[in-house]
């Protein structure tokens, strides 16, 4: 079945991750959802349903049966297609009013996204039983009007960061150095459980490397993370090539003389050459201990932390600034593009700092300096 990392065109791991004792059924009912909720007006057929899952409609048929009877899905008596049932509005008035960060976190991330013209992304950390690393995406407040998802589905509140789509309930695996505003705080234990995720081939003195930058994040109380220019380079030559690849298999049906030489020796030594690059690239480079206001950046995020009582992060605030050259040509992302002045970039980091703040206070949480 479709689900928001298949819609994103990504790997489901990036999203769900891997649970150690996975349920069919479980798995089947939550991606019933995220189908109907990928098209809420239209519906889906049983044998859409069915051919989405993979399994027959008789397989399928009791679960749809079931969920309409307790009003989680409605039945179009002429159409006979499913969608999403007054029930889960019932449950979705009640998630959002349950007191926690995350409730207090969403009008903020908002406001954030209105002042600054910028999306602005609410994460929850330690959401998930027995994967404390992983965030979960907990509101997205957007500065224009939603867009649709690379399908063209509608994906109510949906957001592109770089090549992945991002929805409500999303599950993000932070890797170096995404994620470094979660372990600026915490202990050795949980900073190499972060690192590992760079790895087995990762730089054997990643601490070292990132070490600054998490005390500058310390030290601000917020953090900005730049994009990897080479690795940037490197992608879009890539694509290049696979394009010319492409375009040499179309001429080969052609006859010799006019058949375009193969580029598929080119793209896959370059794609092996990005893995390094990937493994070994300057993690100092991409978290900045210091900002200078007279410094050009090319942020992809600005982020800070909201604390609970014992002075753990629980929601992570973040601008989404950085914008791919595929949003420029569809208008999607933030509307900040190319290099923003340092001065910019610590002006944001103030802003978000400050919010970030006041959810802390708001939820009596405990703020942890430098």
């Amino acid at each position: 079945m479709r689900t928001p990392a298949a819609v994103a065109g990504r790997p489901a791991s990036y999203i769900r991750g891997t649970m150690s004792r996975p349920s069919p059924q479980t798995e089947r009912l939550l991606d019933l959802f995220d189908l109907l909720a990928s098209r809420p007006t239209d519906g889906f057929t049983l044998a859409e349903i069915a051919r989405a899952a993979g399994v027959s409609k008789a397989t399928v048929h009791p679960m749809i049966v079931a969920l309409a009877r307790r009003g989680w899905l409605l039945r179009h008596p002429e159409l006979r297609t499913y969608r999403l049932g007054p029930a889960l509005i019932a449950a979705g008035r009640a998630a959002a009013q349950g007191g926690t960060a995350i409730d207090a976190a969403r009008p903020v991330a908002r406001e954030l996204a209105a002042a600054t013209g910028i999306p602005c992304v609410a994460l929850v950390a330690g959401g998930i039983p027995g994967e404390d690393d992983d965030l979960l995406v907990g509101e997205i407040g957007l500065p224009y009007a939603p867009v649709s998802a690379p399908s063209g589905d509608t994906a109510p509140g949906g957001i592109r960061h770089g090549a992945y789509w991002l929805r409500l309930g999303d599950r993000i695996q932070p890797r170096p150095p995404l994620g470094a505003v979660c372990v600026a705080w915490a202990d050795d234990a949980a900073a190499e459980a972060w690192f590992a995720r760079l790895g087995p081939d990762r730089p054997a003195d990643a601490l070292a490397r990132l070490a600054p930058g998490l005390a500058g994040i310390r030290s601000r109380g917020w953090a900005v993370e730049i994009e990897d220019h080479l690795y940037e380079r490197l992608s879009s030559l890539v694509a290049d090539l696979e394009g010319e690849e492409q375009a040499g298999v179309a001429a080969r049906t052609r006859p010799p003389a006019t058949a375009a030489a193969p580029t598929h020796t080119h793209t896959a030594a370059l794609r092996r050459l990005m893995a390094d690059v990937g493994r070994a690239f300057n993690l100092a480079d991409t978290l900045p201990a210091t900002v200078d206001p007279d410094a050009q950046y090319r942020p992809t995020s600005i982020n800070a932390p909201v604390f609970d009582a014992g002075g753990s992060v629980s929601v992570v605030l973040c601008l989404i600034i950085g914008r791919s050259g595929r949003d420029a040509r569809e208008g999607r992302g933030s509307g900040v593009t190319g290099l923003l002045s340092g001065a910019r970039v610590i002006e944001l980091g103030e802003q978000v700092r400050a919010a970030a703040d006041a959810v802390t206070a708001a939820t009596h949480g405990r703020r942890r300096d430098g």
